[in-house]
């Protein structure tokens, strides 16, 4: 007998996880950073007459909290761990001039007639316009031109590009289906972005900002002296190490004074050229502000800014006990308990968005609080989304939403949360964050003999003693991030 082969309903039982309606607003609202929140809930006030907002109720200064989600302090301190041991302050942050804290003036300051420096008007326009305008004195194709002002949207507030190139060109495959290479990308970079107006926009932190400056600035013997600062003495610069930077430089009292007041003409935030206010699309407000204290702690404070605090009118709650009799008042009844149950969610929401936030806050200074304490990038730690994950007991896919376009301020300058993840390679079978090996081959460059320049082979071997485990094309791929030309071009 033949075996019959048809067609036949089945029933087949799967799994499907289905959001409800408070989970999917939490997402939204989660996503959003304060500028913006601030708008949804503006809009939520207006859509809904039974939700109501008292101003300023949330930025009471007196609601301290520890982690829950009427949270908004927190503080994390040294766990007696080997990695949280001495991370105190330097005695010699305290030798600062002027109005000066760290060295660097916090402030743009205008520069003076020598400096060559074009002066930013008063302008309406908006500092990522200002650099879109320019794009028109470089011979670029339409190709180049895209990727041009992605790459301009992704400067900071204060005009350095933070996020990694090889981000950047992954961003633009993904978003915007544009196809490039960390080398096109550190090409227009270094050509275009960083010879535009004001001078030191497009360094990739304050070191690379401030000699940008200088090159552009500066001529003759103070050029010089800057320049040797910056790219050899840079550690004792960040740490006002002033007597030795003297005697290194061979400087006596008036000309080290004249140094230091060409300094105080760099600006650190080429980016605030234009203020802040001009563009509400590239207006940022840090979400959070992390200060450390002089024991070590490092405090943390969701920024809500003057958002009101939500309630539902009274009068609602009366009018729900009110029986309804006719069609009309049933109607009126539904729309008004519809109504309220919708302010009522949106409330939780937020609560649940704050509680999201400071969760995802409170790991990340956990995992990086090397960096919080001391501002060094090269003590940032490899983090990934999957470790926050981990540490908060929330899915990848929140933290990768609390992490995007938030920001935090902290004692050494505003940072975007994706800035904090980064990926790590090997130091001593240990894994170090890429910015680490990054500093480690900028440190023996700049300590290179520059008649005979060490080849990248040479520059393997000397990682690797230093433990760094790294191929030959990992450090000629590192060398072209960091602007380092090969040998034969470094000789002098």
């Amino acid at each position: 007998m033949a075996n019959v082969q048809g067609q036949g309903a089945y029933q087949i039982q799967t799994q499907q996880q289905t959001l409800t309606p408070l989970q999917v607003l939490t997402v939204r609202l989660t996503e959003l950073p304060l500028n913006d929140l601030r708008e949804r809930i503006e809009k939520e006030l207006e859509d809904n007459p039974w939700l109501q907002g008292e101003s300023g109720d949330s930025t009471e200064p007196s609601e301290k909290t520890s982690g829950t989600a009427e949270d908004r302090e927190y503080t994390e301190e040294g766990t007696g761990t080997e990695d949280d041991a001495d991370y105190t302050t330097p005695s010699e942050y305290a030798d600062s001039y002027d109005d000066v804290d760290d060295g660097i003036p916090r402030e743009p300051r205008n520069y003076d007639e020598n400096t060559r420096q074009r002066e930013v008007g008063d302008t309406s326009e908006s500092f990522f316009d200002h650099l879109v305008g320019q794009l028109g004195e470089f011979d670029l194709n339409d190709h180049e031109l895209e990727v041009m002002k992605y790459l301009i949207g992704s400067l900071a507030d204060d005009g350095l590009l933070r996020t990694p190139l090889y981000q950047i060109a992954d961003e633009l495959d993904v978003y915007q289906n544009i196809q490039t290479s960390e080398e096109e990308l550190e090409r227009l970079l270094t050509t275009v972005l960083q010879q535009m107006d004001p001078a030191g926009v497009g360094g990739r932190d304050l070191r690379e900002c401030l000699t940008l400056q200088v090159r552009r600035n500066y001529q003759g013997q103070v050029r010089d002296q800057l320049m040797t600062l910056f790219q050899r003495y840079w550690d004792d610069f960040a740490h006002l190490r002033w007597q030795r930077i003297q005697r290194v430089l061979k400087l006596d009292d008036l000309e080290l004074d004249h140094l230091r007041q060409r300094i105080q003409r760099l600006n650190p935030r080429p980016g605030g050229s234009l203020g802040g206010d001009h563009s509400d699309n590239h207006a940022i407000t840090p979400d959070f502000t992390v200060e450390t204290d002089e024991n070590g702690q490092i405090h943390m404070t969701l920024n809500e800014g003057e958002l009101p605090r939500l309630t539902i009118s009274p009068d609602a709650e009366q009018e729900l006990q009110v029986p309804a009799m006719t069609k009309n008042e049933r109607d009126a009844l539904n729309y008004l308990k519809q109504q309220v149950g919708n302010g009522r969610m949106f409330i939780e929401a937020i609560a649940q968005r704050r509680e999201t936030m400071l969760k995802t806050m409170q790991a990340i200074i956990r995992l990086q609080r090397p960096f919080f304490l001391e501002g060094d990038e090269t003590l940032l730690r490899p983090m990934r989304l999957e470790d926050v994950a981990n540490l908060t007991g929330q899915d990848i896919s929140t933290v990768s939403r609390v992490s995007n376009s938030k920001y935090v301020q902290t004692d050494h300058g505003i940072y975007a949360l994706r800035w904090f993840f980064t990926s790590g390679t090997l130091q001593n079978g240990d894994e170090v964050t890429v910015r680490k090996t990054l500093s480690a081959l900028r440190e023996i460059v700049e300590a290179e003999d520059k008649s005979h320049p060490l080849s990248d082979e040479r520059l393997v071997a000397l990682l690797r003693e230093r433990g760094f485990a790294v191929a030959r094309r990992t450090v000629a791929k590192y060398r072209t991030q960091l602007g380092i030309a090969d040998s034969r071009m470094r000789k002098e």
